[in-house]
């Protein structure tokens, strides 16, 4: 399980966040200021740091701490403005900024992305969900041991959906998280990457994404 580490949010702008995050598979853990240090039992490999882009003085020594501790770094900016943001200590990639609106779904992807990008544990790069193996440092996706070849949307799709099995996601919540656009040809495109997958995933034994009507898609969680 990914740890988020929120460093220096206030509880009234954390709260919201955590229902939200808890529900979709992540531990979250509140660092207070001023000392930023890992606590006891948290596993660094799989641990992220988010942080509140409010222009102040202390957001600067706040990337610097978490960068120190060796933890990735997440952003949670009020808006588009980022030009006093000095992100140059942070090269290595392990850093990442979300702009408004903040939606669980997206911000609970971008943290496992960065997890896993981080060079944590064997589990934190391979999804195994009953038959189906994904390889997030490969890119690759087998079912029964045998390697299909999906696109790189329909992959991303089919992580995102496996990587929370029995999580039901909404058409809006998969385009905002996959294609990163409210709308990028309407929620259609989810509907024609789902049949696409499904029919390179699917046999006669296994059927692993649901449709829930008028809702969305999840991950068939019985198969896990």
């Amino acid at each position: 399980m990914t740890t988020v580490l929120l460093i220096g949010i206030q509880d009234a702008d954390a709260a919201p966040l955590e229902a939200g995050l808890r529900m979709l598979g992540l531990d979250l853990t509140p660092i207070r200021l001023p000392e930023v240090r890992i606590p006891d039992g948290i596993d660094v490999r799989r641990s992220v740091a988010v942080l509140s882009g409010a222009a102040d003085a202390e957001l600067p020594e706040r990337i610097d701490a978490a960068v120190e501790l060796s933890l990735p770094v997440l952003i949670l900016m009020p808006g588009f403005v980022t030009r006093d943001l000095n992100l140059s200590q942070t090269s290595n990639g392990q850093i990442d900024i979300c702009f408004p609106p903040i939606r669980p779904e997206e911000l609970a992807f971008r943290i496992n992305l960065l997890a896993e990008r981080s060079g944590g544990d064997d589990l934190g790069v391979v999804v195994q969900q009953g038959e189906i193996r994904i390889d997030l440092e490969r890119y690759e996706v087998t079912v029964s041991g045998h390697k299909v070849d999906l696109t790189f949307k329909e992959y991303e799709l089919l992580r995102v959906l496996a990587s929370n099995p029995g999580h039901v996601y909404s058409r809006e919540a998969l385009l905002q998280t996959v294609w990163a656009y409210d709308y990028y040809g309407g929620t259609r495109t989810v509907d024609v990457h789902v049949r696409r997958l499904r029919s390179k995933i699917n046999d006669v034994e296994h059927r692993f994404i649901e449709t829930v009507w008028n809702v969305g898609y999840r991950f068939r969680a019985d198969i896990a």
